[in-house]
């Protein structure tokens, strides 16, 4: 997994000069990126190739790489193999589609291409895969358009798919979000290399402490346990979307990836013995992120102080606290005497707290509540919820700063809650978990708090 994942050295097979093509993408991904191992362009025309020297053959090359890129026709792929295993190439990844997702002859040759790695002591990813990423030393073996369009950064959380697109579409929403992305390993057929060997594989990297997982074949069961027990040893949160759980579903994943689906029960007990929390969405599968990354909540059911801009807001969210069985702080007489000083005494100063329109008078308003909630020793975490707050008047940015001061102070999670993406994206960029409604909040400090304990 190391000559994946960190190789020393990277051949291209297909290269293109071209930044726009798929044997043109790896290239230019390592110069971005910042790779300091080898790169060898493999390609007949000779020549330079994006300003590195090209080979005509793997055979031509000075050593042999730790990872091939093989960007060729399918019925290329088999010659191109068998001198991965001539020259004693660690790693082998196979871009090219129509294989064991096309039916019976197409898995055949496939198992022959796996036969032949395994005889030849190489390791393949593929076929049908858009490769691997590592933004800690730039191994970005991929031919992802998403690299291009979204500014790399290298963080905490880990993405392993069988899907390309689902892969590269977590890694957009998390880039969104302002967070930080280590991995990005896709699995495609597995004719060989499995999502379990990429999960394996990206816990022991200890900077990781989040991997999210799309799965359409749970494959060897010991292997997904063991890989799942070492994430509860290291206690980093996984959470895992698994798809082709029903007979339509299984039908897809075969036609997609070749695979068989998600549907046997046995999986949902090995999930829950290592702590492993299932979704039920892409969306889902991201949006609690920053919850995971930042202050934990003191319980597993976690008291919420909630506060609003707008009376209807409040009545939302205690609906919602009611309907998700979450409590609701009773504060603390010294912490009801400092909002009943800050509020008008209009205002639902009892939890949930209504800041009223006073917030267009008094900007200060959001940081000095949020600091009085936080700071209540009752109080596990905060919501806060800012409707109709974009236009003038309203100073977003401030809002957001003084939020994350006064999370970061008491370290205590706090989600905010907006219908407004540009507000979302102000908290978001402060470093916190942003949502379109209460419920979708609320339920995110519970589910996550939930989870967190099970860890520990």
């Amino acid at each position: 997994m190391d000559k994946l994942l960190r190789p020393r050295s990277v051949a291209v097979v297909g290269a293109s000069d071209s930044v726009q093509k798929i044997g043109g993408r790896p290239l230019a991904y390592l110069a971005a990126n910042g790779f300091a191992g080898k790169v060898y362009p493999i390609s007949q025309r000779g020549g330079q190739i994006q300003g590195l020297p090209s080979h005509a053959s793997l055979e031509d090359l000075p050593e042999a790489p730790d990872a091939v890129i093989l960007s060729v026709p399918a019925e290329a792929v088999e010659e191109q193999l068998r001198l991965c295993t001539k020259v004693g190439a660690g790693s082998a990844i196979l871009f090219s589609s129509g294989f064991a997702e096309v039916g019976g002859e197409g898995r055949r040759r496939q198992e022959a291409l796996a036969a032949i790695c395994a005889q030849g002591g190489v390791r393949l990813l593929g076929p049908n895969t858009i490769g691997t990423a590592n933004f800690s030393n730039g191994a970005v073996l991929s031919f992802a358009s998403i690299y291009q369009e979204v500014q790399p950064l290298d963080g905490p959380v880990a993405v392993v798919s069988q899907s390309g697109a689902v892969g590269v579409s977590v890694y957009a929403m998390l880039r969104e979000a302002g967070i930080g992305v280590r991995h990005v390993c896709t699995t495609g057929n597995q004719s060989d290399l499995h999502v379990t060997d990429f999960l394996q594989a990206v816990l022991e990297d200890e900077d990781v402490r989040l991997v999210l997982v799309y799965m359409e074949d749970a494959g060897d069961r010991g292997k997904l346990e063991a890989a799942l027990a070492l994430a509860h040893r290291r206690r980093v949160p996984v959470l895992v979307l698994r798809s082709g759980v029903t007979a339509r579903g299984a039908r897809m994943a075969s036609l997609h990836t070749g695979s068989a689906g998600m549907a046997d029960g046995e999986l949902d007990g090995i999930f829950a013995r290592h702590a492993c929390r299932q979704v039920a969405t892409l969306p889902e599968l991201c949006a609690d992120a920053r919850l995971y990354l930042g202050p934990r909540a003191a319980a597993e059911t976690p008291r919420v102080g909630v506060v609003g801009n707008s009376g209807a807001s409040c009545v939302l969210a205690a609906d919602a606290s009611a309907a998700l069985g979450l409590p609701l702080v009773e504060f603390s007489p010294a912490t009801l005497a400092v909002l009943d000083a800050l509020l008008p005494p209009f205002s639902l100063s009892r939890n949930p707290i209504d800041l009223t329109a006073m917030l267009l008078s008094d900007p200060s308003l959001v940081g000095k509540v949020m600091q009085a909630v936080l700071a209540d020793p009752g109080a596990d975490a905060a919501m806060l919820s800012l409707t109709a707050v974009a236009g003038p008047g309203y100073d977003v940015p401030r809002f957001a700063a003084e939020t994350a001061e006064a999370m970061a102070r008491a370290n205590k999670p706090v989600a905010a809650v907006s219908p407004d993406h540009r507000v979302r994206q102000r908290f978001a960029e402060r470093g916190m978990a942003a949502y379109a409604s209460e419920i979708e909040a609320l339920r995110a400090l519970r589910d996550s708090s939930r989870h967190l304990k099970q860890l520990t």
